[in-house]
C-alpha cells in the first residue's frame, strides 16, 4: 500500500481524539474491541491482502493501550492528591503569566513532606502574588491542590494534561515562600530566558495593545490579549492566527533561507541552519503540541532538501502528530493540535485544487494576472483551512463564523508580514537596545496590529458574523456528511459527485443551525453556567443579554456562552459577591459586551476591576440594600443585600428562580423569597436554606462527590462539569429544562 505512516499517523490521532472524548474505562474496552478486529482481519486472507484493515486496526489497539497505559501510571496517580495541602519543593518549568488578577505559572513537583511520590508531576501553580523566580528555580511552600474544571472530554481537565499538567494548586503566600536558585540550568533554561527577554523586547517597542497583540501571534503568549480580542478572533474564525504553528514556521524557516541564500550559503547548508532556527523556535514557543506539530513537519521537509530526497508534505504531516502522540497520548486534547492538523490536512489535499480552479475562471486578464492569482491563493487556503477545521470548531467551541473566508482575506496576509517585522524588531532591540535599526521594523510591526486590532473589531461586530452551533444536531450533521460523501464515494465510482455532497452538508448545517435559533425567538432563557464553584447565570432572549453572577474561578465561562450564543447586546451585569475573580470577570465580560447598566453593592465601587466595569457601562446603579431592574417586558431581577454576599430573584413566566451564594445569609431572606420555584446555589442546601421546587447546584465535580445525597435526589440538577443547565421560560408557569455543553 501507498504511504503506510500515513494511515498509522492519521488512524493514530483519530484513536486518541475519541480516547479522550469517552475516558480511560471505555477506551479499555474499545482497546479489545480493535484487537480482536486486528486479529480477525489479519485472519481473514481477503483484508489481509488488502493491509489497510489489519494495520488500521492494529494502530488503534496500539494507541488505546498507550492511552489506557499513560492514564494509569502518569495522570491517575496525582489526581489521587485531589483536595490535599502538602509542602512541597517543586521546579518552575515555565515562565509565570498574570490572568484575571492572578499569577500562573507551571511548576514539577519534586518531593513533599510526609507523603511518598511516585514520581514528579507538574501542576498549574496561581498565586495572588507570584514569587520572584526564574526559570528551573525551586519553590519551597505549602500549597493546596485541586483538579482542573470538567470531565472526561475535551475540557480543562483533558487540555492541561496534552502540556502534561495533571493538577491545579494554589500557594499559601502567607505560610511562607522560599525560592532557591537553579539547581541546574538545561538547554531549555536558556530558551525560556531568551523567550523573556524577547516578550519584554517588543513591550519595550510598541504600545501595550500592539504588544499585546504580537506576542500573542509571534510567541503565542496570549497572556496580555483581552477577552474581547480573543473572542473578536473566534467569531472571526481567525483564532488560529494566535496559535503558533505552520505558518509560523513556514515564515521562520522562509525568511532564514532566504537571508541565507542571498548571502551565496549552498543550498543544503542553508536548509541545515534554518532547520537550527526551527528547532530553537520551537523551545522559545514552549514545544506546545501545535508547535512541535508544525516544528517536526518543517523539519522533515527541510531535511528533504538536505539530502536531497523529494518531500511529502502528507507523510511529514502524519508522522509528526504520531511521533507527538506518542510522547503524550493526551496530545490529541488540544485543541490548536487538532485545528493544526485539520488545517495543514486541508492545504495539502484542497489548497491547490481549489487554486488551480480559481485560475481556471477568475484569470483572464494578463495585466491583472498576478493580483488575481494572489487573492485565488488567499482565498484556496483560506476555504481549504475553513472546511477542514469546520468540524472541529463546532465541536469544540459551539458555534460557526459565516465571515470567517473574508476576515481571512484581510488578515492572514498582513499577519505574516507583522510576524517578520516583528520579529526583526525584536531580535534587533535585543542585541542592539541602544540603536535605531529595530525603529523602521517595529513601526511596521505596530501598524499591521493596530490594523488587524480593529479590523477583527469590525468584522466581529457585523450582523450575521456567526451563528451559534453548541446543539445536540452537530454530531448528527458530522455523522450525516461522513455518510454523504461514502455514499458518493460508492455511486459516483470515485470523487465525481463530491461537489453535490458538499453542497447537501452545507445544506444541512445550515438546516440545523437555522432549526434551532426559529424556535427560540422571543422565548426568555436561563442559563446556569457551569463555571466552577460559584453562581453565575445568563438571561437571553432575541440576541440581548443580561449576566447575573460572574462567580467561579472559570471566569471565562460567561463569555464562551455569550460567543456562542452570538449576543449583541449586554443590557444588565450584575455582581452578587466582593470576590476579586468575580469582579475581575465582570471587567473583562464589560470590555468585550459593554453593559447598558452596570448593577452593584455601594461597597464595591472602589475596587480598580469593578470601577474598569463602571467606566464602560452606559450607567451604574449603586445600591445599599436592594436593587431591581426589568428587562424586555418579560422578566425582572430583583437583588437584595444579605450580609457578606447579594442574593437575587429572577421572575419571569409566572416562575421564580432565586440565586444565593453560599456566601449569603439566607436568614436575611424577605419572607416573599422563601419559597422559590428555582434554587440556584455554589454550596449544598443546609437548614436555613430555602426550600424549593428544584435546586441547581453550581458546583464543580469533586463538591458533588462529597455530597452523595445531593447527586442521589431527584429534584437536584448541577453543573460539575457536566455542562449549563437552561431553563426556558414559555409562560403560564411553564417551562422546559435542558442541558448545555
Amino acid at each position: 500500500m501507498k504511504r503506510p505512516l500515513v494511515l498509522v499517523g492519521l488512524c493514530s490521532l483519530l484513536t486518541l481524539a475519541a480516547a479522550v472524548f469517552f475516558g480511560a474505562a471505555v477506551s479499555f474496552v474499545l482497546l479489545w474491541v480493535c484487537a480482536a478486529g486486528a486479529g480477525v482481519t489479519f485472519v481473514y486472507w481477503r483484508t489481509r491482502r488488502a493491509v489497510v484493515f489489519p494495520l488500521a486496526f492494529l494502530t488503534a489497539a496500539v494507541a488505546l493501550a498507550s492511552f489506557c497505559l499513560y492514564t494509569r501510571f502518569v495522570i491517575e496517580p496525582p489526581r489521587a492528591l485531589d483536595g490535599r495541602d502538602l509542602q512541597v519543593e517543586a521546579t518552575v518549568c515555565e515562565l509565570p503569566v498574570r490572568r484575571y488578577g492572578r499569577w500562573y505559572c507551571v511548576v514539577r513537583v519534586d518531593r513533599a513532606q510526609g507523603q511518598a511520590l511516585p514520581r514528579p508531576f507538574k501542576i498549574r501553580l496561581s498565586a495572588q502574588k507570584m514569587p520572584e523566580a526564574e526559570p528551573y528555580s525551586r519553590i519551597r511552600g505549602k500549597i493546596h491542590l485541586f483538579l482542573p474544571p470538567g470531565g472526561e472530554g475535551y475540557s480543562s481537565r483533558g487540555y492541561y494534561a496534552s502540556k502534561g499538567v495533571a493538577m491545579f494548586a494554589y500557594l499559601y503566600g502567607y505560610e511562607g515562600v522560599r525560592i532557591l536558585p537553579p539547581v541546574s540550568r538545561p538547554p531549555y533554561y536558556y530558551a525560556l530566558t531568551l523567550r523573556r527577554r524577547l516578550l519584554e523586547s517588543v513591550k519595550a517597542l510598541l504600545p501595550p495593545d500592539e504588544a499585546a497583540l504580537l506576542n500573542g501571534v509571534l510567541l503565542g503568549d496570549t497572556g496580555g490579549l483581552s477577552d474581547g480580542l480573543i473572542s473578536d478572533f473566534r467569531t472571526d474564525g481567525i483564532s488560529h492566527i494566535l496559535s503558533v504553528s505552520g505558518l509560523h514556521m513556514a515564515t521562520v524557516a522562509e525568511l532564514m533561507i532566504f537571508l541565507l541564500l542571498s548571502l551565496r550559503v549552498p543550498k543544503r547548508a542553508a536548509a541545515a541552519a534554518a532547520g537550527c532556527g526551527v528547532l530553537g523556535f520551537m523551545a522559545v514557543t514552549c514545544f506546545v503540541p501545535p508547535v512541535t506539530r508544525s516544528g517536526v513537519m518543517c523539519l522533515l521537509l527541510l531535511a528533504a532538501s538536505v539530502f536531497s530526497r523529494r518531500a511529502d508534505p502528507l507523510n511529514s504531516l502524519c508522522v509528526s502528530v504520531l511521533l507527538i502522540c506518542l510522547a503524550n497520548p493526551y496530545a490529541a486534547a488540544d485543541v490548536g493540535l487538532l485545528l493544526s492538523f485539520s488545517a495543514t490536512l486541508g492545504l495539502v489535499l484542497l489548497a491547490g485544487p481549489a487554486a488551480r480552479f480559481l485560475n481556471g475562471r477568475l484569470d483572464r486578464v494578463p495585466a491583472l494576472s498576478p493580483l488575481v492569482r494572489a487573492v485565488d491563493g488567499v482565498l484556496a487556503t483560506t476555504v481549504a483551512a475553513t472546511l477542514f477545521t469546520l468540524p472541529v470548531v463546532l465541536l469544540t467551541f459551539g458555534s460557526v463564523s459565516f465571515i470567517a473566508p473574508l476576515a481571512n482575506l484581510l488578515e492572514l496576509v498582513p499577519s505574516s508580514l507583522m510576524i517578520g517585522f516583528g520579529g526583526a524588531a525584536a531580535v534587533l532591540n535585543l542585541l542592539l537596545p541602544q540603536s535605531s535599526l529595530a525603529m523602521p521594523f517595529a513601526l511596521a510591526a505596530g501598524l499591521l496590529a493596530k490594523y488587524m486590532r480593529v479590523c477583527a473589531a469590525w468584522l466581529a461586530r457585523l450582523p450575521g458574523a456567526g451563528g451559534s452551533a453548541s446543539q445536540g444536531f452537530v454530531p448528527l450533521w458530522l455523522a450525516g456528511t461522513v455518510l454523504l460523501f461514502a455514499a458518493a464515494l460508492a455511486l459516483g465510482r470515485g470523487r465525481r459527485l463530491f461537489p453535490q455532497a458538499a453542497c447537501l452538508s452545507v445544506i444541512l448545517l445550515l438546516t440545523g443551525v437555522f432549526s434551532y435559533q426559529i424556535p427560540r425567538r422571543g422565548a426568555v432563557r436561563l442559563a446556569v453556567l457551569d463555571s466552577g464553584t460559584g453562581v453565575s447565570a445568563v438571561l437571553t432572549r432575541d440576541g440581548r443579554a443580561a449576566v447575573v453572577g460572574c462567580g467561579g474561578y472559570h471566569s471565562g465561562a460567561v463569555l464562551s456562552y455569550l460567543e456562542q450564543q452570538n449576543i449583541r447586546s449586554l443590557d444588565a451585569l450584575q455582581v452578587l459577591t466582593a470576590e476579586r475573580e468575580e469582579l475581575a470577570c465582570a471587567a473583562g465580560l464589560a470590555g468585550r459586551f459593554p453593559p447598558r447598566c452596570l448593577v452593584s453593592r455601594q461597597g464595591n465601587r472602589v475596587d480598580g476591576f469593578l470601577q474598569a466595569a463602571a467606566s464602560k457601562a452606559g450607567r451604574c446603579v449603586l445600591y445599599r440594600q436592594n436593587a431591581s431592574v426589568s428587562l424586555w417586558g418579560a422578566a425582572t431581577v430583583e437583588t437584595r443585600s444579605c450580609g457578606g454576599a447579594d442574593a437575587a430573584r429572577i421572575c419571569a413566566g409566572g416562575i421564580s428562580v432565586l440565586l444565593l451564594p453560599g456566601a449569603a445569609d439566607a436568614a436575611a431572606l424577605p419572607e416573599e423569597w422563601r419559597a422559590p420555584d428555582f434554587l440556584v446555589t455554589d454550596a449544598p442546601p443546609a437548614g436555613q436554606t430555602p426550600p424549593a421546587a428544584c435546586t441547581v447546584l453550581a458546583v464543580e465535580g469533586g463538591d458533588l462527590k462529597k455530597s452523595d445525597a445531593a447527586a442521589r435526589d431527584r429534584r437536584r440538577l448541577w453543573t460539575g462539569g457536566c455542562g449549563n443547565v437552561v431553563l426556558q421560560f414559555k409562560g403560564d408557569r411553564t417551562l422546559s429544562i435542558g442541558r448545555e455543553k
